[in-house]
């Protein structure tokens, strides 16, 4: 859907719905294969446990949504 939407949109975000609320890690394979997509903003949530995977999703060039890990404190 990148392709046919990337003219009509600023930005991307994408919801690892399998990981969602789990605190069990973003499939980083997935976010270089999104960003590798468009030029766009791409923002990536679902799974994001820790400082370490925020950094690791910033190397590549994409941005973060974190949920339940701020909220049990996991991530502070």
């Amino acid at each position: 859907m990148i392709h046919e939407l990337d003219a009509y949109c600023s930005a991307f975000l994408y919801t690892h719905i399998d990981t969602e609320g789990t605190m069990t890690g973003f499939p980083i394979a997935k976010a270089q294969e999104l960003a590798g997509l468009t030029k766009k903003q791409v923002i990536v949530a679902g799974g994001i446990r820790s400082r370490a995977e925020v950094d690791e999703l910033d190397a590549i060039g994409v941005d973060a949504v974190v949920g339940m890990a701020i909220y049990t404190g996991a991530l502070q």
